[in-house]
């Protein structure tokens, strides 16, 4: 949802203003009859049940005027609170600032606390709200209240990535929630068990401090078992029961247990005969082949090798229309399971068919988002995956004023357009955009438009023609950008940060996504990109400190491919892995995927989306950030 700052009707401002300047001993502003203070609280619900949050604000804030019964900031909060609803955070934000918090009693400081703390989250700073909540007398207030501030901390956490504390919070909050808000305590559960899954195998373990049966460490102790599922053969039936034996009284939902223990059952029914459709000639031959590699990698390397499916290869050719025949040769010979193709195009052609006969995992995604067909999951290395990841990462870090960088092209137009709509859908505002062209050297053109130099020029030499007079002169590039979307490829990115530096904009931050890297260090070809921020799989940016063998032996087998199709590696190794858990992930939308290329989880339309990790260029050097 987007936040805009709306302004108020004059009426309104005018008794904001004296609320705020002359606290609650002011005359109404209405000079003719008044309603009573019963009357005005009873607008004020009508007023919010028909979404008119302004209306209910201000019979709100006249109840405060008036009010004989009441504290006035218990009306005042309930404005606020109003306000919130109706996305008018500025204004709600001044009214809950011109009360004194600290000479409100304990139940209405947390009241206050609370709509700052949300206050703070709208406005993207999560460090902010839980230093609000830091002092929350949790001990005197109310179980919903005390509920409010675990929800909002969690929410915080989150945004700081401190996935540990977000699991936290909601383990607390668990048992403060109704029991007649199902919906509420669903959601919450499962928001505990994604945390829960973003931390590594080696923190779930060390964080099992308290003993059994502690509800928390119940939770990390199931969620290992979660963990190493997807990478072991593991017994998940027999872990759960001895699980069960040591925690029988945790509040676990029944559907988290049914969605591990649909793991083991999905394990069962694995695929016996897996058909890999690649093109063998063409431009996407070499990135194919890369793909291949991997997924027979991961083939090779599988822990458990009791289970050894057929793997039948076939070339789908240059041309879209081949994949339609290729496909119905693979299900004749007995493919139980069909992975690819990896050309748009021919994804497209299987998308449109009403019904396929067997599952199917392509290798790209169509171009429209509504294709689904219960059999067809859609997976790949999408651009504007990434682009939107951008949006969201910049908005966490506090951004709201974004100006882009783009290649011309159909390229730069879909990420352009991905980083927009999920930019505005958070609240951020995009001032300005550029097409570069991509085979040059000199972008000052752009860059200079994009910074607003270009008008700096035009003032200066309009004031030189009008004084007739030579003019000192430094341009000055627009002040209102918090950063710089770039979209770029290593020889663009390149040559780009350097000239955006010597434009006046080395203190703007830059951030891209991976196609800025090339996958492998070079220091000295890197150093001008230092400080760019952008998102990389984890395959690219890990800890080097923690190994990861089956890309040691994939770079000993193919050093030279690996170099330049390293992502591709890493596609074709996830692609095989996962297979076991699509079915698993469908029924259980919550479920993810830990693998080589992000995070996995699947969306609408059965599109399995990526989040990635986020590296910064330091030395020439990417280093996690």
């Amino acid at each position: 949802m987007r936040f805009h700052r709306r302004l108020f009707r004059p009426a309104f401002l005018a008794l904001l203003i004296l609320l705020i300047v002359g606290g609650c001993a002011v005359k109404p502003v209405d000079e003719g009859v008044q309603p009573s203070e019963a009357q005005l609280i009873e607008q004020a619900r009508q007023a919010e049940a028909r979404s008119e949050y302004e209306q209910a604000a201000q019979d709100y804030l006249q109840a405060a005027q008036i009010t004989q019964t009441a504290v006035p900031a218990d009306y005042q909060m309930q404005a606020v609170a109003a306000l919130l609803r109706g996305n008018f955070v500025e204004e709600a934000r001044q009214i809950l600032y011109g009360i004194e918090e600290t000479a409100l009693q304990d139940d209405l400081k947390i009241r206050w606390q609370i709509l700052a703390a949300r206050i703070a989250l709208t406005e993207n700073q999560p460090h902010a709200a839980l230093d609000i909540l830091a002092t929350a007398p949790l001990d005197k207030v109310a179980a919903e209240q005390a509920a409010r501030v675990h929800e909002i901390r969690a929410q915080a956490f989150l945004r700081v990535g401190n996935f540990l504390e977000s699991a936290r919070e909601r383990v607390v909050l668990a048992p403060l929630i109704p029991s007649s808000e199902k919906e509420r305590g669903r959601a919450n559960q499962e928001a505990i068990w994604q945390a829960l899954q973003r931390l590594t195998d080696e923190a779930l373990l060390q964080m099992q401090v308290e003993p059994p049966p502690d509800v928390f460490t119940g939770w990390l102790a199931l969620a290992r078992i979660a963990k190493q599922s997807q990478e072991l053969p593991l017994d998940v039936a027999a872990l759960v029961d001895e699980w069960r034996a040591k925690y029988p009284d945790h509040p676990v939902s029944p559907d988290i247990i049914d969605s591990l223990l649909a793991r083991q059952q999905e394990e069962v029914k694995r695929p016996t005969h897996i058909a890999l459709l690649l093109p063998h000639s063409g431009p996407y031959a070499r990135a194919a082949a890369a793909l291949r590699n991997g997924f027979l990698a991961a083939h090779y390397n599988r822990s458990n090798q009791s289970y050894q499916p057929v793997i039948q290869i076939y070339d789908v050719g240059e041309d879209s229309r081949d994949v339609d025949t290729v496909y119905e040769q693979a299900v004749a010979d007995g493919a139980d399971f069909i992975v690819g193709p990896l050309r748009k195009d021919a994804v497209n052609r299987l998308a449109d068919r009403m019904r396929l006969p067997v599952p199917t995992l392509t290798l790209n995604y169509s171009g429209n988002p509504n294709h689904a067909t219960g059999n067809i999951y859609q997976f790949g290395l999408a651009p504007e995956d990434e682009a939107r990841q951008v949006a969201e990462r910049a908005w966490l870090d506090g951004h709201n004023q974004a100006i882009a960088l783009v290649p011309e092209g159909s390229w730069g137009e879909r990420v352009l357009e991905a980083f927009r709509t999920d930019w505005e859908l958070l609240g951020g505002t995009l001032l300005e955009y550029q097409f570069y062209p991509a085979g040059k050297n000199d972008f000052s053109k752009q860059i200079q438009a994009l910074l607003n130099l270009d008008e700096s020029h035009q003032r200066h030499k309009r004031l030189e023609q009008i004084l007739r007079q030579p003019l000192k002169f430094e341009p000055r590039r627009r002040q209102d950008a918090d950063f710089v979307f770039l979209g770029a490829f290593p020889r663009q990115a390149r040559l780009l940060r350097p000239q955006l530096k010597f434009h006046y904009a080395s203190k703007l931050p830059v951030y891209a996504t991976s196609h800025i890297y090339t996958g492998h260090e070079d220091r000295n070809a890197d150093r001008d990109m230092d400080g760019i921020i952008f998102t990389d799989i984890p395959w690219v940016l890990h800890d080097r400190n923690v190994p990861l063998p089956l890309k040691q032996e994939v770079m000993a087998l193919w050093p030279k491919s690996v170099r330049q199709y390293t992502r591709f590696y890493a596609l074709g190794i996830d692609a095989y892995n996962i297979i076991p858990s699509l079915n698993t992930m469908r029924k259980y939308r919550y479920e993810r995927f830990f693998g080589h290329t992000g995070v996995l989880h699947l969306g609408a339309g059965n599109r399995i989306f990526r989040e990635t990790v986020w590296g910064r260029f330091e030395k020439g050097k990417p280093v996690l950030y």
